[in-house]
């Protein structure tokens, strides 16, 4: 009976992290980064969160998605 090989964690409850560069800049990341912050921007303009809150949100839904806060992709608040 042999040991198992690779990573068996069920990974992180709250989404993807750290995304390696490679894929972070890949159609399907860069299309749920966009998803995310429309759903940020309709918390915003219905006035459920602040203006600091949405620059918060920004910035950790950025880095869930492995993308640079001075990539070209990422928003600016």
């Amino acid at each position: 009976m042999g040991t198992a090989e690779g990573n068996i964690a069920a990974g992180n409850a709250t989404g993807n992290t750290g995304k390696k560069t490679e894929t972070a800049y890949e159609p399907e990341n860069l299309m749920a980064y966009r998803v995310s912050l429309s759903l940020i921007d309709r918390l915003f303009s219905e006035g459920v969160i602040t203006a600091a809150d949405r620059r918060k949100s920004y910035t950790i839904i950025a880095k869930r998605h492995g993308l640079s806060l001075d990539s070209i992709f990422t928003e600016k608040t």
